[in-house]
């Protein structure tokens, strides 16, 4: 089907030159010629319609090559400015090279024909067969150069299309990737506290209500970081914008580590130097590299561990280290490949400038260590 942008340009175009060629072919060669190239004239103004299409190149000059047979006056006819649309029609969106070889040949017969007609003899008419060839020669040349440049931009534009899509793919993969990894973080520390609770509620039944207190006060505030994290999954984004929770921050530290502790795990904090803005990102990723560490001591640290976090603000970036002792999660974390908390909190650390560091200690004990520079 052709486009209607096509049939429209076909119309506007056809109705005065294919008017103005009719009066022109009945007057210049009466009789069976003139309805023959009022015929051909008509076939050509139609293909215009599907100019788009290599066949309707091929009917274009199919069209002009019976003119040039019937008589070398075609060149009166004003539908012959079909014939540079279609070359250029067909660079564009068909074949690169055929339309420049089919018009120098047009021109090259035109030239001929124009020059061995008789009554072109006759009349003594001009111009010069050589002068008309190199004019009929740069209109094809002019055409196929703009049928060129209109198909470079058409690449140009699918590539910007395409770019996009992988830049929308790449965004797509990137959100997932970062809900991923809150969605480990939230759940990883729920359970951990979760699970070391319900391990010492075990041993201690006169506790169960106050463990239990905090099982349940754990478990909403899991479930209230899962909606901030999935939220923007299930509506739209200025609704999701609109009911995003705040996310967490180095000011959540305190309430962080007392709930550690309330897992059965000692955790000593120490703070030294002046505080400075890190900006919203790196405030995030500095909670959850602390959450992470004192995560991951709950889960394979062993019994009488104790866990230590030490914020140093420096006059160029903060330098966080947890540590534990007592037990050592390196023997779980390091003893095979390293985990997706750890590959998470590396691809946190690197995407806001910083530096991550996780080993383990000659005298027992996991250390992590991350270098956020502050915003500039």
């Amino acid at each position: 089907m052709p486009r209607r942008a096509d049939v429209v340009v076909a119309f506007v175009v056809g109705v005065p030159l294919f008017s103005l060629s009719v009066v022109v072919a009945v007057l210049s060669v009466p009789g069976v010629r003139a309805s023959l190239l009022v015929g051909t004239c008509l076939v050509a103004h139609a293909a215009v319609a599907y100019r788009r299409y290599v066949w309707a190149f091929f009917v274009v000059a199919a069209a002009f090559a019976v003119q040039v047979a019937v008589t070398g006056l075609f060149l009166v006819l004003p539908s012959a400015a079909l014939f540079p649309l279609a070359v250029y029609s067909c660079a564009a969106y068909g074949w690169r090279y055929p339309p420049l070889v089919v018009g120098m040949a047009g021109a090259g017969v035109a030239a001929a024909r124009f020059a061995t007609d008789s009554s072109v003899a006759a009349a003594d008419l001009g111009p010069n067969p050589w002068l008309l060839f190199g004019l009929l020669a740069a209109v094809a040349v002019a055409a196929w150069g703009f049928g060129l440049y209109r198909r470079t931009q058409l690449a140009y534009v699918d590539l910007l299309r395409e770019r996009a899509r992988d830049a929308a793919a790449q965004a797509t993969a990137a959100e997932r990737a970062r809900i991923a990894r809150e969605m480990h973080d939230v759940v990883a520390h729920a359970l951990a506290v979760i699970v070391a609770q319900a391990r010492g509620g075990r041993f201690a039944p006169a506790r169960a209500e106050e463990i239990l207190a905090t099982i349940e006060a754990t478990g909403r505030r899991a479930l209230a970081d899962m909606r901030a994290a999935v939220g923007v999954l299930r509506t739209a984004p200025e609704a999701a914008e609109a009911e995003r929770q705040p996310l967490p921050g180095l000011a959540d530290l305190p309430e962080l580590v007392e709930r550690t502790r309330g897992a059965g795990l000692p955790v000593k904090e120490i703070v030294r130097g002046a505080a400075h803005p890190l900006g919203p990102s790196a405030d995030l990723v500095a909670y959850r590299v602390v959450q992470e560490a004192l995560t991951n001591t709950l889960k394979h640290a062993g019994p009488g561990a104790s866990s230590t976090v030490r914020l140093e603000w420096t006059d160029d970036a903060l330098h966080i280290t947890a540590s534990d002792a007592g037990g050592s999660a390196a023997d779980t974390v390091h003893g095979g490949e390293p985990g997706n908390g750890l590959a998470g909190m590396r691809e946190r650390v690197n995407a806001v400038g910083g530096i991550l560091d996780v080993r383990t200690e000659e005298a027992g004990g996991f250390v992590v260590e991350a270098r956020l520079p502050y915003r500039i």
